[in-house]
């Protein structure tokens, strides 16, 4: 069938409907090449537990650089809990029906990226920060405790209840904060 068809289309006055029949042949196959490609993985926990996890190292790196650089601290450590993950937040469209007194309404989220339709991210919304802990040198001065309670409260959002100051060892706490 598809022989007798071609031999039809191969006279040259029907060029241009061979063209079209390859045209639409071959956009048939660009149609059917994604459903045949493995699909990607979703976010795995352990890929969310790194992303923390590199948020809490990074967070804490620029805490103690901070820190140390402050006057009367001298050498410090600081451990920062985390208490919510990373999360996404996706854009969405939305219709409202009005109908006498019934109101319906319903919403999709946008899609981006042609076959593979994922979800366009509108924001992220980081970890949630819910403690510092901060063992230094020049934690026996109250003058140096209220400076490093502030210095934290500002840089992570948090109240001075959330945030404990104590002096670090002669060991330099390795043992205990890590």
């Amino acid at each position: 069938m598809l022989r007798s068809l071609w031999n039809k289309l191969s006279r040259k006055r029907d060029l241009w409907v061979r063209g079209a029949v390859v045209l639409g042949m071959a956009g048939l196959v660009l149609i059917a090449v994604p459903t045949l490609l493995p699909e990607k993985e979703a976010g795995t926990p352990q890929a969310e537990q790194e992303t923390e996890g590199a948020y809490r190292d990074a967070l804490e790196a620029q805490l103690t650089g901070m820190l140390s650089a402050m006057e009367g601290v001298g050498r410090v450590r600081v451990l920062v809990t985390i208490g919510s993950s990373e999360s996404y937040h996706y854009a969405k469209e939305g219709d409202k029906l009005v109908n006498g007194d019934e109101v319906r309404s319903s919403s999709t989220y946008v899609t981006v990226g042609g076959s593979a339709k994922e979800p366009l991210v509108e924001y992220v919304t980081r970890p949630e920060i819910t403690g510092v802990v901060v063992a230094c040198d020049g934690a026996g001065s109250a003058v140096v405790e209220e400076a490093v309670y502030r210095a934290v409260g500002v840089a992570c959002g948090l109240p001075s209840s959330r945030i404990y100051v104590t002096g670090l060892s002669s060991s330099g706490g390795r043992e205990s904060l890590s």
